[in-house]
């Protein structure tokens, strides 16, 4: 079908997209109508309004082609809705019928049950009095063993059970029999001698064997003794026979992992409760000859040093943190921090002052360092007095008196050093290593906040605050006489990077042990306020060495600057001044410097600053000065 040259189909897609414009849609329409001639002079109003009119009944037709489609769908869907409700309809009449046949197969099989139960019942009510007659009897052979002479007993079968040495597993248990303890109770003294008898007897029995060889015998005579306190001294016959010769090495520590391994198959095939007898083998080891070799060690000691470093830490205990940790493999009980509680308990003695030892021993070393790095340098640290300079300058500017501070700048020494704030951070690395391992965890928190504050203090505020006064008192005042040198830059640059190194450390070995602790965010203040501080120094010495530069630059121009320089006799001619030459000779080293020693957009804040202030001197120069007509 054709509707004015327009399909359809055309339509359809349009008013389809979910991007559908009206307005849009009538400017195409006008546009297709037209044949795209929208010339004023040639615009024909009734073909616009004829493509308009079809339109309006192609979408009409359009509108009841949708119309009738939805009619169509909408039908489709309410046919399919009632199949789905019969079928639920239908699902929920066989799920009640299946839940009526599970409720009288339920019934049923409590019915059953009932009755299995009272047979039962039945059954034990005739089986429980023939076993008890039958105990009763070998209860009275038994008794009149025990009431009978000596002479009469030989001839009862229980006196084989009580004097026959392959029979002690028997004795044990009648022994342990209630009923037969509490007569024995009664015969205290004849009970007496017949238990002595048996648990002698195998006490000394399994020793022997023991020693011979692993068989089934002796394991049965350990799980008979189980039941007895002759199971203890059987135990620890056992501890005391394997170490026996164990520890013929120097070294203590590689003999104890391959003496358990051998150990354990052994627990595993005697013993009925195989991980506590292992339990308390290792406790045997650890209470007793590591503990020896422990203390034979600690009192050879001259130095806290020496405590510290190769003995505590690296000799002694880290090679037991190692053991517990090789031991860990062996089953002993259901405690995982056994070990861990048995190292602490053999070093408790000496790990109680190991905190007060660490601050003492880290604070020696940072001071030792700083002491050789100044002494290496022929320099006394000294004590400065705060403030005052700036209005001493001024003062002494406006007035003809010198009483401007002296400045020294010690041959261009910043008294900064990269190497010395490795091995202060290396120190306390290991400090911090040490402390993880060696404090309680309940401590270590603590512990590694005040181990952070003896870094702080020797790296930020002994050793870089000190070389930031220095540098200070190193620029030269604002109006120097001659050509300033800036060593501040260097001592910027060298702050810098030494504080980059002080941010790894913190983020790689002090923040992943304070997480979730207030001394995280304590750390975190005291580093903050100590940055301001550094940066509020850094900002002071910038300003004044930027001073110092734009000083030198002015002194320079009214020097040495001709007001005539700018106005040759020759007017083609204009060569640049030396002064000019000069100074920008020097700001080009200025510049350079300045790239050098700082980074990020701190580099493009000091050159805009410096260009500000250079500008500013030029302008107000030039101003004094007469110029030719094609000067510049």
């Amino acid at each position: 079908m054709n509707f004015g040259g327009w399909k359809l189909k055309p339509f359809t897609a349009l008013t389809c997209q979910e991007s559908f414009s009206p307005e849009d849609f009538v400017e195409r329409l006008a546009w297709r109508s037209l044949g795209g001639n929208m010339d004023p002079e040639t615009f024909d109003p009734s073909v616009l309004q004829e493509a308009f009119k079809q339109g309006i009944r192609d979408l009409q037709l359009l509108f009841e082609m949708t119309q009738k489609k939805c009619e169509r769908l909408e039908m489709i869907c309410r046919e399919e809705e009632t199949r789905h409700c019969q079928k639920v309809s239908e699902l929920q009449d066989k799920n009640k019928a299946s839940y009526a046949t599970y409720k009288e197969l339920d019934a049923q099989i409590g019915y059953v049950a009932m009755k299995v139960v009272h047979l039962g019942d039945l059954l034990e009510s005739v089986n429980t009095p023939r076993s008890r007659a039958v105990e009763a009897q070998k209860l009275m052979k038994h008794f009149a063993e025990f009431l009978g002479p000596p002479e009469q007993q030989h001839g009862l079968a229980s006196a084989s059970v009580l004097h026959d040495p392959n029979k002690v597993r028997m004795a044990s248990t009648l022994y342990l029999s209630r009923t037969l303890f509490s007569v024995l109770h009664r015969f205290s003294l004849r009970g007496l001698m017949h238990r002595n008898f048996w648990q002698s007897q195998s006490c000394h029995f399994w020793k022997q064997h023991y020693l011979v060889s692993l068989s089934s015998r002796v394991t049965q005579l350990a799980w008979t003794l189980s039941l007895t306190r002759g199971y203890s001294t059987c135990v620890d016959t056992f501890i005391d026979q394997s170490q026996m010769g164990a520890f013929l090495k120097k070294d203590l520590f590689a003999d104890i992992v391959p003496l358990c391994e051998r150990c354990e198959q052994i627990i595993e095939e005697v013993f009925t409760n195989p991980e506590q007898v292992m339990c308390k083998f290792v406790c045997n080891i650890y209470n007793g000859k590591l503990q020896f070799c422990l203390k034979i060690v600690l009192a050879n000691l001259v130095c806290i040093d020496e405590f510290l470093i190769s003995v505590l830490y690296k000799n002694t205990f880290c090679r037991t943190m190692q053991l517990s940790a090789d031991l860990s493999k062996f089953k002993m009980g259901s405690d995982p921090a056994f070990l861990k509680k048995l190292t602490r308990q053999i070093f408790s003695k000496h790990l109680d002052p190991y905190l007060s030892i660490e601050t003492h021993y880290l604070k020696d070393k940072c001071t030792s360092v700083l002491n050789r790095y100044y002494d290496s340098r022929n320099h006394h640290k000294r004590q400065f007095q705060f403030g005052g300079r700036d209005l001493q300058a001024r003062l002494g500017g406006r007035s003809n008196i010198n009483i401007a501070p002296t400045v020294e700048n010690f041959g261009g020494e910043t008294f900064l050093s990269e190497e010395v704030a490795i091995n202060l951070l290396q120190e306390s690395k290991l400090a911090f290593q040490r402390c993880q391992l060696l404090s309680k965890p309940t401590e270590l928190p603590k512990s590694v906040a005040q181990l952070f504050e003896i870094l702080l203090n020797s790296l930020c505020i002994e050793h870089m605050h000190y070389a930031l006064e220095i540098g200070l008192r190193a620029i030269p005042v604002s109006d120097p006489k001659a050509e300033p040198e800036i060593y501040f830059f260097d001592t910027v640059r060298q702050c810098n990077s030494i504080f980059q190194l002080l941010e790894k450390q913190f983020n790689n070995s002090v923040a992943p042990l304070l997480l979730s602790t207030p001394e995280h965010s304590l750390c975190l203040q005291k580093k903050r306020d100590l940055t301001e501080q550094m940066e509020i120094k850094m900002d002071t010495g910038l300003d004044r060495s930027l001073a110092a530069v734009i000083g030198w630059v002015r002194g320079l121009l009214l020097a040495e600057q001709k007001k005539t320089d700018f106005k040759p006799e020759v007017e083609d001619v204009i060569e640049t001044t030396k002064v000019a030459l000069k100074v920008v000779k020097y700001l080009t080293k200025c510049i350079d410097k300045i790239r050098d020693s700082l980074d990020g957009t701190n580099v493009d804040a000091v050159l805009l600053e410096l260009g500000m202030r250079f500008h500013r001197t030029i302008y107000e120069h030039i101003q004094t000065f007469q110029y030719s007509t094609v000067g510049e």
